[in-house]
């Protein structure tokens, strides 16, 4: 036997040997990874937050809109109804003057008895003033007469209690003008006042303008 056979049963050492392993080639390989998705996922989810918040103010800004039109919209029609309410009580007044002018004075009648009667023709020229005044109330178009309620004058508008006071001042008069007649007594005309004691017809010449003349006739029913 020669020394040079190999042993047997030792293995080869050289790679690939008939007693070694091939080297696995894959083994040296690194799996390759995509680019990283976390900033461009945090880049969509900031432009979803923007887009969600411009969204939210183009909302709030068109119901902003909205609602100023409506305010506006509100104010103007306030105005007009104020306005207009003041036309009609300046209208009404200058009616009222012109039915009274048609009328002899109560001043100007020779007994008490037919004084009474010129007050009384005079109270119902007065009348439609006041249906005047009820409506314009009650449609809430007073214009003036909102600007001068009084809370001396009882719950309702101050100006316009103040004619029905007055009024009814001239009503006690001509009855009392009748008792004159048939048994007489002297007839007094008691100017009215408001609960604080201020004359109703220094109230009254602070309304319009168109009425100032119209109050001072009827207030000074012996002229």
């Amino acid at each position: 036997m020669t020394d040079d056979a190999p042993a047997s049963g030792r293995a080869d050492p050289t790679p690939g040997g008939p007693g070694g392993r091939a080297a696995d080639p894959s083994a040296a390989k690194t799996v390759p990874t995509g680019p990283d998705e976390r900033p461009h996922r945090r880049r969509r989810l900031w432009i979803a937050i923007a887009a969600g918040v411009f969204g939210t103010l183009v909302l709030v800004g068109c119901v902003g809109a909205a609602g100023l039109t409506v305010v506006l919209g509100r104010t103007a029609d306030e105005v007009e109804r104020v306005t207009h309410g003041r036309d009609r009580v300046q209208t009404a007044c200058l009616e009222l003057e012109t039915r009274l002018n048609r009328l002899s004075p109560p001043g100007a009648a020779p007994t008490p008895q037919r004084r009474a009667t010129a007050i009384r023709d005079e109270n119902a020229a007065v009348r439609p003033f006041l249906v005047e005044l009820d409506e314009l109330r009650q449609r809430h178009d007073g214009g003036d007469l909102d600007d001068l309620d009084d809370d001396d004058l009882d719950d309702r508008s101050g100006w316009e209690q103040g004619w029905l006071r007055l009024v009814d001042a001239r009503v006690a008069y001509a009855d009392a003008l009748d008792r004159q007649a048939a048994s007489g007594d002297p007839a007094f005309f008691i100017a009215p006042r408001t609960g604080e004691g201020r004359p109703v017809v220094d109230r009254l010449v602070e309304g319009p303008p168109s009425c100032a003349g119209t109050v001072r006739r009827l207030a000074a029913p012996d002229l």
